[in-house]
Parts: C-alpha cells; structure tokens; sequence
C-alpha cells in the first residue's frame, strides 16, 4: 500500500516526485533504509509549506514492498494517474547508518541535472564511480522502476556504516542525525529549485 500526496503548484508545468520506501526487511527495524527518507520527506513538505508556494506540483511517494521487488513503486509507475505528470524525479536511499549522502544514479542524459545539483545542493558528495559499483551489487532500489517514467531522476543514498545494512542496528540508535540532516537538505533545496524552475528539465 503506497502512501501518496501531491501539493498543487500555482502554474505547475509539471511535477516533481519525491520517493522512499517505508518498508523495510525483517531482520531490521529500518531507521535508515529507508525511514530515513520517509523522515526527510516529512520535514521537506513542512518546510516547503511553511514558504511560498511552488510553481510546480510536488508528488509524495511513499512506497511499500521496495524489499519485496520494488513492488510499490512498479504500482505507481503502471497503475497511478499521477505517474504521467511526473516530469523529475528525486528517491532517497539508505545501505548503511551514517555518512554523506551520495548522489549514486542519475537518469540518461544527466549534464545538465547533475550540473545544478553540484550548485544547489550543500556539500554534494557524487562520483560515476559510485554508479559502477551499485551496478555489480545484487539488489536495485524504487529508482529503477522509476526510471520508466521517462523523466531526469536523482537517486540518493548513504553508505557508511554498511555492516549495519538490514540487520537489528539499523536502529534509530545508529543512525547519524548528521547524515539525516544532509539527507533532507539536499531533497529541500533541490525540490525548491526545480518546484520553481520549468519543466520538463533535460
């Protein structure tokens, strides 16, 4: 069961997605991966409403059985009337319990996206390095049925403290309120600008 808003844009072009998952395996109580996320998602939409309203709309997604298969964010991709107007897309990760969040996997095209991302967001931490080795790991995030929606994307996710990945410490204990900050600055200023910026973006 997905859990999902949108926030109306005064003259919208189209809309910005925001995406985690609330699930999360059984073994671990998932305070990072992914309430993390969901946690950023919340404070983001507290602030956005809290300033001017935004020229775009902004969609919240919350998705279920990302552990099972991406099988909330497939839903929302082939199911939901929302998904056509989705023209950026932004999902928000966790395989460890601190560190930077990293900008790991761009959609095709990416220049000019990562290009503002590097001049909007505080301390941008990315490398195409990054990219190569999520390739070669076993398990995919909800950015990868995302994708399908044919819209540039951002997919983020924090790494330090990975022998913590779905296991009983991924606990509210260990995860870094630092990294957490970091997490929900970035998904802040990135859905200001682009809320406010035209779209579709290249």
């Amino acid at each position: 069961e997905n859990i999902l808003a949108r926030i109306a844009g005064t003259r919208s072009t189209g809309a910005v997605l925001l995406a985690s998952h609330y699930d999360s395996v059984p073994a671990a109580p998932g305070a990072a991966d992914a309430a993390s996320g969901v946690a950023a998602i919340i404070e983001a939409v507290r602030a956005l409403e809290a300033g001017p309203a935004l020229r775009n709309d902004v969609i919240l997604l919350l998705t279920d059985a990302e552990e099972l298969g991406l099988l909330g964010a497939r839903a929302f991709v082939e199911q939901h009337p929302w998904a056509k107007d989705v023209r950026l897309v932004m999902n928000f990760e966790a395989r460890g319990t601190h560190g930077p969040a990293w900008l790991f996997e761009t959609s095709a095209g990416n220049g000019a996206i990562v290009a503002e991302w590097a001049s909007l967001v505080p301390r941008p931490a990315g490398s195409s390095l990054t990219y190569e080795v999520y390739k070669r790991l076993p398990n995919d995030t909800d950015f990868t049925e995302l994708k399908r929606l044919n819209a540039a994307g951002l997919n983020f996710a924090f790494v330090d403290g990975v022998e913590r990945y779905h296991t009983a410490h991924d606990d509210i204990a260990h995860l870094s309120a630092g990294t957490l900050q970091h997490h929900g600055m970035q998904m802040l200023a990135l859905a200001r600008a682009f809320g406010n910026g035209p779209l579709p973006r290249p």
